[in-house]
């Protein structure tokens, strides 16, 4: 049986699959297709770490997040001090996610310049009208 897969796996996998004995057909990609594999394996990891359902299951799920975040900055040449400081920086202007706000919707008169961010994004802000 052959199954198909499609996504970037960490680079230890295909030997340890191969003496499982499984076949694996993998190749390397260029520079673009492994960005925008990175992207995919973010939200697919994003996605794990929301269905964990214990403390161990989590740690480990943030832990492939965070695998992620660091190859994305590395393939975009950016370091993790850049990542955190930059991090730092956002959580002094707005603030972390200590307080749990939850913002359920936001009101705005026709014609003032906030309003155009969520009309611009009508999928993300649909209107309660």
């Amino acid at each position: 049986m052959r199954f198909r897969v499609q996504k970037l796996i960490r680079d230890r996998l295909p030997a340890m699959m191969r003496a499982d004995g499984l076949a694996v057909f993998e190749r390397q990609l260029n520079a673009s297709e492994f960005a925008d594999a990175l992207r995919d394996k973010l939200i697919e990891e994003a996605h794990e770490a929301r269905e964990a359902t214990s403390p161990a299951e989590l740690t480990g799920e943030l832990a492939d997040v965070l695998e992620v975040i660091h190859a994305m900055a590395k393939a975009h040449g950016l370091s993790m001090e850049d990542v955190e400081d930059r991090r730092v920086a956002k959580r002094h202007e707005r603030g972390g996610f200590d307080g749990r706000v939850f913002n359920a919707a936001v009101e705005a008169p026709v014609g003032l310049p906030a309003a155009d961010y969520y009309l611009a994004r009508p999928e993300q802000y649909p209107r309660e009208d």
